[in-house]
């Protein structure tokens, strides 16, 4: 896509009402799920702290790498993605209904202070000259369970039971 296409479609996605009124082979192209309104490309921000945990049993230095995780909301993270569509993933988020982007939102911090949590903990455990393996394999187990349910509605199952699965998780 050249610029003036890019301009142009960011105008009819900043017209639109809602994500149900853009063309969902445009959305698809832009890796945008047109039924939902968001990308999977977000979910980068939560599988590369699954993926250093995955090391960190083996690879305790790996910790320092986990202690510069940032967690990211949605918007931040397209601003300094190099997603080639970023733009368009950040106006058509706007049109997601105001309800189900505070849950998926709500579900992407609690997400976010986990993997803070678990980080610290990792830490004390190095601290304490501790063996990471089991830790390390139940937090990826943890982290990549609430990754589905941000995954699930990414992908359009029911917000009802998504929030539902994640209130069992914290429960």
């Amino acid at each position: 896509m050249d610029d003036n296409q890019d301009i142009g479609i960011l105008s009819e996605v900043r017209n639109a009402i809602g994500v149900e009124q853009l063309d969902p082979n445009m959305l698809s192209r832009a890796n945008i799920n047109p039924k939902t309104g968001f990308a999977t490309d977000y979910l980068n921000v939560f599988n590369e702290a699954v993926m250093l945990f995955g090391l960190l049993g083996d690879m305790p230095e790996i910790i320092e790498e986990l202690e510069i995780w940032e967690y990211l909301d949605y918007k931040e993270h397209f601003r300094r993605s190099s997603f080639q569509a970023k733009e368009l993933a950040i106006a058509v988020y706007d049109l997601i209904a105001e309800d189900v982007r505070a849950i998926f939102d709500n579900n992407s911090r609690e997400l976010g202070e986990m993997i803070k949590n678990a980080i610290n903990e990792a830490k004390d455990l190095i601290a304490r000259g501790e063996n990471l393996t089991d830790f390390s394999q139940y937090t990826c187990f943890e982290l990549q369970s609430c990754i589905l349910i941000l995954d699930g509605m990414i992908h359009g199952n029911d917000n009802a039971n998504v929030q539902n699965d994640v209130d069992a998780l914290f429960d």
